[in-house]
């Protein structure tokens, strides 16, 4: 059996996910008691920071998987990493949307 190239990467990426799901989860929770469901600008704030959760966890079960290719673990990791990148990205957009919606056109 060849040996885990990942497991050096696996833990950090896994707490830093966890963290920011933990905190994307309680954005998203605020916004669901809050925001009118009429309002385009939440229906967009809600679809940004539900496909930066959906990014998130997919990049939690690749990292987590220990059945990948071993040969092409490189390019495995850096597909992991892009998507938890999306996720971050995605997530905290509808944060910044949140924030200018409330500060400018609330």
């Amino acid at each position: 059996m060849e040996k885990d190239q990942l497991f050096n990467f696996r833990q950090p990426l896994v707490t830093a996910a966890g963290i920011i799901l933990g905190f994307v989860l309680n954005f998203a929770t605020e916004l669901v008691k809050r925001e009118s469901k009429n309002d385009l600008i939440a229906l967009l704030i809600i679809l940004f920071t539900l496909s930066g959760i959906t990014f998130l966890i997919i990049s939690l079960y690749r990292i987590l998987n220990n059945d990948y290719d071993r040969a092409n673990a490189r390019r495995f990791y850096r597909k992991t990493l892009n998507c938890f990148l999306a996720g971050v990205i995605l997530s905290f957009a509808g944060g910044v949307i949140k924030m200018i919606h409330t500060l400018f056109l609330s």
